[in-house]
């Protein structure tokens, strides 16, 4: 049964574990991590649990996460920290209280612009498709674009194959 209420504490959420960007990641190594606060990845609809996985993210400084785009639509909400938000070939400074949508197969990426962690929450559909990497094509118009120039491409590797 989901628990119905989860404490905050001083590093993160009571029972949640922190883990690297994606599971087996190390976040030493990348300056991101993840806390995965409810639900989680489902293959089917039909399996038990929530519909929508909360997910919190940490980037240190000069962190990013990964360049990327996927079917499906989610939303972030700013924590703590200044960043940058990364949608198609714009980057929009954002901070605490502030939302973004990111669309169905919009390129994206969120990136620490400040010296103290950049936090965010991100909710997604548990049952979803998974990321894709930029085409060369996308990844040349971002680069002229005003986005390419705070863009980290390559910040986080790119997702195991399946």
């Amino acid at each position: 049964m989901q628990k119905r209420v989860i404490r905050a504490t001083e590093s993160g959420w009571e029972g949640i574990e922190v883990e690297g960007y994606r599971p087996g990641d190390d976040a030493a190594k990348t300056g991101v991590s993840r806390h995965t606060i409810v639900g989680g990845r489902k293959n089917d609809a039909s399996e038990p649990g929530p519909a929508m996985e909360l997910r919190y993210f940490e980037l240190q400084p000069g962190a990013a996460s990964r360049l990327e785009k996927h079917e499906h639509e989610h939303y972030v909400i700013v924590r703590d920290g200044d960043g940058y938000a990364i949608l198609g070939d714009r980057a929009t400074e954002v901070g605490a209280g502030d939302v973004v949508y990111v669309g169905p197969l919009e390129l994206h990426q969120l990136v620490n612009r400040g010296d103290r962690p950049f936090g965010f929450f991100c909710f997604v559909d548990a049952c979803r498709d998974f990321s894709q990497e930029p085409t060369p094509d996308e990844l040349a118009r971002l680069a002229q674009s005003p986005a390419g120039a705070v863009a980290k491409p390559f910040a986080v590797p790119p997702p195991r194959k399946r």
